[in-house]
């Protein structure tokens, strides 16, 4: 009888030992994975065929060009180096509204920038956290600057009135920062499929437009255009091209700004002026990255400005995290040179410096050999 009430007990302690594990376990994969989020089901795979303008078939999209090359070849890539310290950025501790007919601009880091046109503040591609969930510690290199926005300011400030998003890869879509500063944002612009994920995080399916190439919405008088990119997504390898990607072309009566997201050079910025026109600003993918087809040489970017014809090119997707084995400021100093053979007008804001468009010529700084 003994016997047989230590085995019971024996049994039941396994029992809830294996169960407290499974909880455990379950709860660790939530946390690990949660960044991942959502990705189209069949319903949303069916709906995305009726209405996307970008190849799309068997639940993936793809790019209008074919595009084979996976090398590095062209980025001329020699030395490495990171900054001694972290590299500094301007804090903004508050988001003033523009004045009527004026536009302001704030390179954040990489590729995130805020843009202040129309009456409304709007992030692109925001990364407001220098860590995150351990699955976002081990995709994204460490940061190597500091934030601008600080996540502990942004209840303080004005609201987040658009929050852009070009694809959704880590460096740009960020669960930190999303989750973070979702009460502030009114309205969400993103590529087709990518509001399943903003929607597996609990995003307000009513503050989100998905858009297909070429597709644009209205927004308090700023109108939002989904451009074309020569890329890829996926934030898993089995994930890979099951949303779309492209840049963001915003404009209001006033200004326009053009951020090409990551892109390689191929027409779309010709197709970009013929359809939309020349953009005062031009956000450009500069970072030197792998594959080569998916993103710009130095000699491309500049060619890509030219043939958008835009007034300005500032040089993004550098600046906060080192994926290749290049010297940190070498995409800054590389566009810069190949700029002035080219006679295409470029402007280096610090990083989180906000200025306003009228004083884009005075942004030209060689601030980057100050921390060399």
């Amino acid at each position: 009888m003994k016997k047989s009430k230590v085995l019971k007990t024996i049994i039941v302690a396994v029992l809830v030992l294996f169960m407290l594990l499974a909880v455990a376990g379950f709860a660790f994969f939530k946390y690990f994975t949660a960044p991942v989020g959502k990705y189209p089901d069949k319903i949303q795979r069916a709906e995305i065929v009726k209405h996307t303008s970008a190849p799309y078939q068997n639940g993936k999209f793809d790019n209008e060009n074919e595009v084979t090359s996976s090398d590095s070849g062209s980025l001329n890539i020699s030395g490495y180096s990171k900054p001694e310290n972290e590299i500094p950025a301007e804090k903004i501790d508050d988001l003033k509204p523009v004045s009527e007919g004026e536009m302001n601009i704030s390179w954040l880091g990489h590729s995130s920038a805020l843009v202040q046109i129309g009456k409304d503040n709007v992030l692109i591609d925001p990364i407001l956290t220098k860590s995150g969930k351990p699955l976002q510690m081990y995709t994204l290199p460490a940061r190597i600057s500091d934030v601008a926005l600080d996540l502990s300011d942004i209840d303080k400030m004005s609201a987040i009135d658009v929050l852009c998003i070009s694809h959704d890869h880590f460096d740009h879509l960020d669960y930190g920062t999303i989750k973070a500063i979702d009460s502030r944002v009114s309205d969400y612009v993103v590529p087709l499929g990518v509001d399943s994920i903003l929607e597996g995080w609990g995003i307000n399916s009513q503050k989100i437009h998905a858009l297909t190439w070429w597709e644009s919405v209205e927004i308090r008088k700023v109108k939002y255009t989904l451009t074309p990119a020569q890329h890829y997504s996926g934030r898993f390898a089995n994930k890979k091209n099951q949303t779309l990607w492209g840049g963001i072309y915003m404009s209001d009566d006033n200004h326009s700004l053009y951020f090409t997201g990551d892109s390689g050079y191929c027409d779309t910025f010709a197709q970009v002026y013929d359809k939309l026109g020349a953009p005062d600003v031009m956000l450009g993918d500069a970072g030197q990255d792998t594959p080569e087809w998916s993103h710009m040489s130095p000699e491309e970017l500049t060619k890509a400005a030219q043939d958008v014809h835009a007034s300005y090119l500032i040089p993004v997707h550098w600046g906060a995290y080192l994926y290749t084995k290049y010297n940190w400021y070498k995409p800054a100093e590389d566009i810069v040179s190949q700029a002035e053979k080219d006679g295409v007008a470029i402007a280096t804001p610090r990083l989180g410096h906000l200025f306003n468009y009228d004083d884009i010529a005075s942004q030209n700084e060689h601030w980057w050999e100050e921390y060399k």
